[in-house]
Order: structure tokens, then C-alpha cells, then sequence
């Protein structure tokens, strides 16, 4: 294998670990914790910490990757992905579960905006979509196997998928330690340890990809975070198994079971589109039509879910979504990255990883609110927003190519 090939295999993986997180505490935690006297108000908090985490750090961390380099700031966030996540295991009071939680988030807030920086150093304009698609496609597997390598650790014992986690973590950590060389040359202009704030940055030639990320990441998290509660009323579903309509007969399935088939189907949708569609897409359309097309397919899908009747047309709007999502967010990335100096990608990315992070926090709370009066007013009131976001990115364009002609006649 070539040092290159090396690069990248370690690349994908921290950001395998990096949503693997995720997907292992979603089926686990609130079992985990209850014997500790958690209550479901708890369980959401814990949820939410690592998004919380990565919103505050993750420029931080950016900043610090274009000071001393992305290789230090990966294996520090694999290193202590790993022992917060063996404090997990540990754990046998609630305190030691929030100390860990928000370790992990801290530590594992480097990783996004260092790899994709990483990325940015490394490949050329025409091979960073094809890259980034499949770090999007390597973030889809963690959201899958995490919760399958929770479902057969846990016959172990709860505390066994949160070491699985430390072990993959620690892996990886070495194997980048010894595969992994430092990405920024020595002759690049090192950037100002300077941090820009978030209201700032929304008024740079940036703030529309940043403003359009916040809302499509808070609308999929509105979706994301109501799935569970809206399969239970809309089909009557609960721990125990209940007839679930398929195509004009029934099965008997749970509501996790559901719910599962949902997000893994998802997942698997999202690894498809982000590591093999998205490079020929953006080659026919280019990335603003891809980002485009992407919303309007959110849009859609959401606004259906509305009048789903069995787990087919579930899964179906489900699967529009994620597609569209596999569209938008390496597009994003990639615009971002373009856009950016070679001495800021980290910072920058760093911004950007915030913006989605904040919308993951602000989602599941609003839209959890919201359901409790209207399904309707949610799931058409987050199709509205993709729609929106949509005409967003059609005003953006036309600006920034305005903005670009400018500059083009000013040098000539």
C-alpha cells in the first residue's frame, strides 16, 4: 500500500470513529444509565453534548490545525475520543458519564475540520469532491455499524460497545502515528491565532454556504429527533412487537425495529451517494445545481412524510432524504474548502463543522416542541426551510459570481 493510499485509509476511519460515536450511544445510553437514576431529561442532555461540544471547539481546533499542522490535532482527537469513551465504560455514577460525554465531544470536534483540511492540502480542485464524497460515505458507516456494534457488544454487558469504541479509536490513533506524515508544508504561511465569531463569519462571501448549513442541518436534526415518537403514533408501535402495513399486508416488527431499518437504510443510502454518485453528478451539473437538487429532494422527502402508510413509503421518503443530504453536505464541503486560503482550511472548516453542529443542538429541541402540537406544521415547516435554503443558495450564486467577475476585470 502507498504512503497515499495510507493517508487516506486513516483519514476515512477518523471520520468513521467520529460518527461511530454516535451511532453506538443512541441504542445503549438510555439502558446504560438508567440503574445511575438518569432520567429521560438526562438522556437528552447526554445526546446532545457532543453536538454542543463541537459546536463551541471545533473552530478551535481548526484554528489550532492551521497553527501546528492537521496531524497533531487528529491523533490528539482519536486519543481522546478513546479515553473518554473507556471513562464511559467505567463509569458507574451519572456525573462520570457527563464528564466523559463531554470529553468526547471536545476531543473528537478537532477531527472534522482537521481531515477535510487535510484533504484540501493534499488533492487538487477536480479530486477533492471525489475525496470529500467518500469521507461523507466513511461518516454514513459509523451511523450504520454503530448501532449494530452496540446490539451485539451489549450481550457482553452495556459498558462492552462503549470499549469497542475506545479500541477502534486507539487503533486508529496508531496506525495514523505511523502512517500519517503532516499534510501542511514547512514553506506555507502560518495563520494568525486569531478566531473569527460565528455572526461575523455569516457576513463574509461564505456566509451563505455557513447560513444554509445551519438551517438544512437543524431541519434534518428536527426530522432526526421526532422519527422514533412519530413511527409509535402514526402506526400504533412500541417495544413489543406489533403488525407493521407492508405493501397491503403486515409484519410484526418493534418501534426500534423500525426505526433501525430506517436509519441503517439511510446510512447505507448515504455511503452509495456520497462514495460513488455524487463525483459524476457534480461532474455533469457542478457543485451549486448538485447542492440545489439536493434540497429540493430534502424538501420533498420531508413534506411526504407527512402522508406515509406503511414501512415502504417510510422508507422511501427516508431514503429521498439522505440522498438529497449525500448530495449537499460534500458539495458544501468542497465549496468551502475552494473558496478558502490554503493557510486557513482549518479554521474555516472548523467554522463550518460549528454552524452544522449548532443546528443539531437547536433541531431536536425545536422540533420535539413543535411535535407536540403539529406534525403537519413540523415536517412541512422543515420542508419549507430545505426549500428555502434551496432559493438561498440560487440568490448566492448570482451574488458571488458578480463578486468573482469583479475581481476577474479588476486584474486584467
Amino acid at each position: 500500500m502507498e504512503l497515499r493510499d495510507r493517508q487516506i485509509m486513516v483519514l476515512f476511519i477518523s471520520m468513521f470513529i467520529f460518527t461511530l460515536g454516535f451511532g453506538i450511544i443512541v441504542p445503549v445510553m438510555a439502558y446504560f444509565t438508567r440503574d445511575m437514576g438518569a432520567t429521560s431529561f438526562d438522556v437528552g442532555i447526554l445526546m446532545a453534548l457532543f453536538s454542543a461540544m463541537e459546536f463551541m471547539f471545533a473552530p478551535l481546533w481548526g484554528m489550532i490545525s492551521d497553527l501546528i499542522g492537521r496531524r497533531p490535532v487528529i491523533l490528539m482527537g482519536l486519543f481522546g475520543f478513546g479515553v473518554s469513551f473507556t471513562i464511559t465504560g467505567f463509569s458507574t455514577q451519572l456525573w462520570m458519564v457527563y464528564v466523559s460525554q463531554t470529553l468526547a465531544g471536545v476531543c473528537a470536534s478537532g477531527i472534522f475540520p482537521s481531515v477535510t483540511a487535510y484533504i484540501a492540502d493534499i488533492t487538487d480542485h477536480e479530486g477533492r469532491i471525489r475525496l470529500m464524497g467518500m469521507l461523507g460515505a466513511a461518516s454514513g458507516l459509523g451511523i450504520i455499524i454503530g448501532p449494530s456494534i452496540s446490539s451485539v457488544c451489549a450481550i457482553w454487558g452495556l459498558n462492552m460497545p462503549f470499549f469497542a469504541a475506545a479500541v477502534l479509536a486507539m487503533a486508529t490513533f496508531v496506525f495514523g502515528a505511523m502512517f500519517l506524515p503532516e499534510s501542511k508544508k514547512s514553506g506555507w504561511p502560518t495563520a494568525r491565532a486569531k478566531k473569527t465569531p460565528l455572526l461575523s463569519s455569516l457576513k463574509t462571501p461564505l456566509g451563505g454556504l455557513f447560513f444554509m448549513m445551519f438551517f438544512v442541518s437543524f431541519a434534518m436534526a428536527c426530522i432526526d429527533g421526532t422519527l422514533s415518537y412519530y413511527v409509535m403514533d402514526k402506526f400504533g408501535l412500541s417495544e413489543a412487537a406489533s403488525r407493521m402495513p407492508v405493501l397491503g399486508a403486515s409484519v410484526m416488527l418493534t418501534g426500534p425495529n423500525v426505526t433501525g431499518i430506517t436509519f441503517t437504510l439511510m446510512g447505507v443510502i448515504s455511503v452509495v451517494c456520497q462514495g460513488i454518485l455524487i463525483g459524476r453528478v457534480v461532474q455533469r451539473i457542478g457543485e451549486e445545481k448538485t447542492i440545489m437538487a439536493g434540497l429540493a429532494m430534502i424538501a420533498v422527502g420531508m413534506a411526504l412524510l407527512v402522508g406515509v402508510f406503511d414501512l415502504v413509503t417510510l422508507l422511501l421518503c427516508n431514503c429521498m432524504i439522505s440522498i438529497g443530504m449525500g448530495f449537499v453536505s460534500p458539495c458544501v464541503n468542497t465549496l468551502v474548502s475552494k473558496r478558502t486560503d490554503a493557510e486557513h482550511q482549518g479554521s474555516t472548516m472548523g467554522v463550518l463543522g460549528s454552524f452544522n453542529s449548532l443546528g443539531r443542538i437547536l433541531g431536536p429541541t425545536v422540533g420535539g416542541f413543535v411535535y407536540m402540537f403539529s406534525v403537519v406544521a413540523l415536517y412541512f415547516g422543515s420542508a419549507v426551510i430545505a426549500a428555502l435554503s434551496a432559493l438561498g443558495i440560487r440568490i448566492w450564486m448570482d451574488k458571488t459570481k458578480g463578486i468573482d467577475a469583479i475581481k476577474a476585470a479588476t486584474r486584467e
